[in-house]
């Protein structure tokens, strides 16, 4: 029997968060959180590390020449999960 729910569940993405690797450690800055049928929240554990969530937030994801604004909510939420060129970020998934 094929479970056909895990793979829904799979690509649900509910929470996102943000790490820094800055300064030789791996600080958990900022966290985005969706559910079906709500919008995209985002709470920022510490302000100076986590502009950049900020910014995402308040400005879209930056995806080709465009943005994925969270209103836009899963896609929002896998574009968070891109490949960034970035040195002291990282998004990952910690849906559960």
């Amino acid at each position: 029997m094929v479970n056909q729910e895990a793979g829904m569940t799979e690509q649900a993405l509910t929470r996102v968060a943000l790490y820094t690797f800055a300064q030789h450690t791996n600080r958990r800055v900022a966290e985005f959180r969706w559910q079906p049928g709500q919008a995209v929240s985002l709470t920022v554990l510490d302000p100076e590390w986590g502009a950049l969530a900020q910014d995402f937030y308040d400005n879209g994801v930056p995806v080709g020449s465009g943005r994925v604004p969270p209103e836009a909510g899963p896609e929002f939420m896998r574009a968070l999960l891109q490949r960034f060129r970035m040195s002291y970020y990282k998004f990952v998934d910690e849906s559960g």
